[in-house]
């Protein structure tokens, strides 16, 4: 599902965000990417999902090749591909019903299909009372669900969650780890990037160790 063959990444001459770096996630599987700030987590995530392109090597991704991709086709990649970001990029003057929707929205899907589909996926995040709340009266826990939500609404193959815990507590933690889970077992690829050892150690996952751009331990 998410193959990296010799992948390096500079920026400029002589900085390699990634450098070398091989592996393989297979369909289906959870794992996480750990490593201290500049390890090079964040650049792998976002080569995954084509806002970067590898300098060499090659990333597929769902049987796409992203250094191949031309502008164009980008967007189909994305259409089977969930992103979390740690600052959640929700539209502030949307409501949560709104945000979650847009997935669908750009996609064309009729008008049904996404009141349905977003009604399920906000009781599964536990947020059907939000519906009509702006991300801006929320918590950052709750804030956080609906950036799930808005990635999973379009059943994605493959769910990339950038630090989707960064700044929350150990509960919230849990709970947002359950939602990923969940996802999961209803069979998405989930790679999560996180400086958090506890939330692996806890969950038992895979652990994929960056350091200085290169992949030092997995397990």
């Amino acid at each position: 599902m998410i193959k990296l063959f010799h992948v390096t990444k500079r920026y400029g001459r002589d900085s390699r965000a990634l450098d070398d770096v091989s592996l393989r996630l297979h369909k289906g599987e959870f794992a996480f990417v750990t490593g201290h700030s500049g390890a090079g987590k964040s650049t792998l995530m976002r080569l995954l999902f084509a806002a970067e392109k590898p300098t060499e090597g090659e990333v597929v991704v769902a049987g796409h090749n992203v250094g191949r991709l031309e502008r164009a086709s980008i967007p189909i990649l994305r259409r089977n591909i969930g992103v979390v970001f740690q600052d959640f990029k929700l539209l502030q003057q949307r409501t949560v019903f709104e945000n979650v929707a847009f997935t669908l929205e750009v996609l064309g899907r009729p008008r049904h299909e996404i009141r349905d589909r977003v009604r399920t996926i906000l009781r599964q995040v536990g947020l059907a009372h939000k519906s009509k709340s702006l991300p801006l009266r929320m918590s950052g826990g709750e804030q956080q669900r609906v950036a799930i939500a808005r990635a999973l609404v379009n059943e994605p193959m493959v769910l990339l969650a950038d630090e989707p815990t960064g700044n929350l507590d150990t509960q919230l933690s849990l709970e947002i780890m359950a939602l990923l889970e969940s996802a999961n077992a209803r069979g998405t690829t989930v790679l999560v990037a996180t400086h958090d050892l506890r939330l692996p150690e806890t969950l038992g996952k895979r652990v994929i160790t960056l350091e200085h751009g290169r992949i030092k331990s997995d397990k």
